[in-house]
């Protein structure tokens, strides 16, 4: 009974996925692990030993992640933060990976009609989630991440169901290949009667380890559902001289083909020390400055394991205003 309830979920939130230009409980699209954020968000195929990597891929649980607690902690300034938790477990001899992960955006100052302050109040949105492998056969796996969702904004709730399908070919001599159907599903319930869109991400990811070198790469293509992810970009807008008209200047195809493509590099020096740098060049073109040169885009990180726990740390440069920290502890216990 359970695992017909289980297939239902699935197949009903993939059946009502849609995609869009806007959509809702967008931080569902990345992990909040101190690992992933420095591979860049793109470690959809690293077989680390932390289990945390499997909250986005539940195909690269292993029996060394097995009853291991993360907990993550990242600060973006102004009071915005992010947290998630994640832990391993086998049951009837399946390897799973239960997680929560929230994003809360600070706190605000509520005012009437005429802005008296009236109080303070919160919004966050949060998820939970439990990911497992669904089947095998040789070289291919397929696994599934069933995801409950929530958000409030002061006196407005929303509730959401969603779920992330993988198909993962892991050979031998070959570079490990994943297939991504991430984010499909619906709202449950809306925030104002305006029904809106899940984040539905296909991505596509490959990655391996350099056979004589200790350094692991990773290529990732996301959006793939959505070709043009360019808009109208103030920063290419001209005045024509005798008009006076603006005129909206257009990307280039490479422009527009580069902003789905991500990657990483991972170095591993020793067992001990992993170090992490992780590149997006749509964040580095939507982060951009007409006036001046910035590192949007890039992330660096490091890891620190050790036999009873691992440390990883990841600093994001998000933009110009912004920097994003975060710190992760995973415990075996």
């Amino acid at each position: 009974m359970i695992r017909k309830l289980f297939i239902a979920l699935l197949w009903t939130s993939f059946a009502f996925g849609q995609s869009g230009a806007t959509s809702v409980f967008t931080f569902l699209d990345r992990s909040s692990f101190a690992g992933a954020s420095a591979l860049g968000n793109a470690a959809f195929v690293n077989p680390g030993p932390v289990g945390a990597y499997a909250v986005q891929n539940p195909l690269l649980l292993s029996d060394s992640s097995m009853h291991q607690l993360e907990m993550s902690h990242g600060v973006l300034g102004a009071g915005i933060y992010s947290m998630q938790g994640s832990y391993g477990f086998k049951a009837r001899g399946h390897k799973f990976i239960g997680a929560f992960q929230s994003l809360q955006y600070g706190a605000f100052n509520g005012t009437d009609l005429w802005g008296n302050s009236t109080n303070t109040f919160y919004a966050g949105d949060m998820a939970f989630s439990i990911g497992t492998e669904l089947y095998r056969w040789n070289n291919v796996r397929i696994g599934a991440t069933v995801k409950g969702v929530v958000g409030t904004y002061e006196s407005y709730q929303s509730w959401a169901v969603a779920t992330d399908l993988v198909a993962m070919y892991k050979g031998e001599q070959t570079p490990d290949i994943a297939l991504l159907i991430r984010n499909a599903g619906t709202q449950l319930t809306t925030f104002g009667g305006q029904r809106e869109a899940l984040p539905l991400n296909l991505t596509l990811a490959i990655g391996d380890k350099l056979a004589h070198a200790p350094v692991r790469w990773a290529l990732v293509l996301d959006q793939l559902n959505r070709p043009n992810l360019g808009y109208d970009d103030p920063n290419l807008q001209t005045i024509d001289p005798i008009t006076g008209e603006v005129l909206q200047g257009q990307q280039s195809l490479l422009n527009l083909a580069v902003r789905h493509l991500g990657g990483s590099l991972e170095l591993m020096p020793t067992d001990r020390v992993h170090l992490m740098m992780g590149y997006s060049f749509r964040r580095q073109f939507e982060m951009a400055l007409a006036d001046r040169r910035t590192s949007g885009g890039f992330t660096l990180g490091t890891g620190l394991y050790f036999n009873a726990f691992q440390v990883h740390y990841a600093y994001e440069l998000r933009s110009v205003a912004g920097r994003m920290n975060t710190l992760s502890l995973s415990l075996q216990i």
